[in-house]
C-alpha cells in the first residue's frame, strides 16, 4: 500500500501553478509533486475548475473580424495524419523512463521525464552526487542522489531550497519525508538532511542561491557550495 503523503505545495502555489503564474523551475517541482500525490491532483482539478467557471462568467468582447479570422485559421490547418496520430498514441503509451545512479534505477515523474533525459554529468562526493537538468535560469535544478547512511553537511539557505522526494526517505531535525513529500526552505532554516541506514534516496532540488554550510574548515566549504548548486 502507498504511504500518505504529508508534505505538499499549499494552495497558495497550487492556485499559482493552474494560473500559470509561476517561473518555470518552480512550477517543475510543483507539477512533479503533483504527478506523485493523488491529493494535489484531485485539488489541482478543483482549481482548474474553479478558474474555467470563474472565467466562463466573465464578460467577454469579440471582434467579428478577428473571430472570423481565427476560425479560418484553425480551419485552415491539415489534418493529422493517420502516421502522425499514430505516433502520438505510441508517445502516450510509453512506458514511464528511468534513471540509474550507482547502479540504482529510479522511475522518474512524468513531469521530469523529458529533462531528466538530457540531464547533465554526475559529479560525485562521497555518497552524494548531483546532475544539474536543462531547466530555466532562474534557478539551479538538478536530481540530487544521497546514498544510504549518508549526511548533507549541516546547511542553511542564501535563498528558496525547494526538494522533491523522488524515491527513498531523508530525515532532518523537522521531520521525515518520503517520495513525493515536498520540502521548502528559506533563509530562516537551517537543518541537516540525512538518509536512512538500508536505503538511498533520489530528489529534485530546486536552488534560488546556493547553500551555506555551518559546521566544517573554511576550505572545504567553496567546494562544496559549488558541487550543490
Amino acid at each position: 500500500m502507498a504511504h500518505a503523503i504529508k508534505f505538499h505545495p499549499g494552495m497558495p502555489l497550487l492556485e499559482q501553478h493552474a494560473e500559470g503564474t509561476l517561473s518555470a523551475d518552480v512550477a517543475l517541482a510543483v507539477a512533479a509533486h503533483i504527478d506523485l500525490c493523488p491529493h494535489c491532483q484531485q485539488l489541482s482539478r478543483d482549481i482548474t475548475a474553479d478558474l474555467a467557471c470563474q472565467l466562463a462568467q466573465q464578460p467577454v468582447k469579440t471582434n467579428t473580424t478577428d473571430w472570423q479570422q481565427m476560425l479560418h485559421d484553425i480551419m485552415a490547418q491539415p489534418p493529422l495524419s493517420k502516421q502522425a496520430a499514430a505516433t502520438q498514441a505510441q508517445l502516450s503509451a510509453q512506458p514511464a523512463e528511468s534513471i540509474i545512479v550507482n547502479q540504482r534505477e529510479f522511475v522518474l515523474p512524468r513531469a521530469l521525464q523529458r529533462l531528466a533525459a538530457n540531464h547533465g554529468k554526475w559529479l560525485h562526493l562521497g555518497g552524494i552526487a548531483t546532475a544539474k537538468l536543462p531547466a530555466g535560469n532562474d534557478y539551479h535544478v538538478s536530481l540530487l542522489y544521497i546514498s544510504k547512511d549518508t549526511e548533507v553537511p549541516q546547511h542553511t539557505h542564501l535563498g528558496l531550497e525547494m526538494t522533491l522526494v523522488l524515491a527513498g526517505k531523508i530525515v532532518d531535525e523537522n521531520g521525515e519525508y518520503k517520495a513525493g513529500d515536498l520540502l521548502i526552505n528559506s533563509p530562516d532554516d537551517t537543518h541537516t538532511p540525512r538518509t536512512m541506514a538500508d536505503e538511498d534516496c533520489l530528489c529534485l532540488s530546486v536552488l534560488s542561491a546556493p547553500l551555506k554550510f555551518k559546521k566544517g574548515l573554511t576550505r572545504l566549504l567553496n567546494p562544496l557550495q559549488q558541487f550543490f548548486y
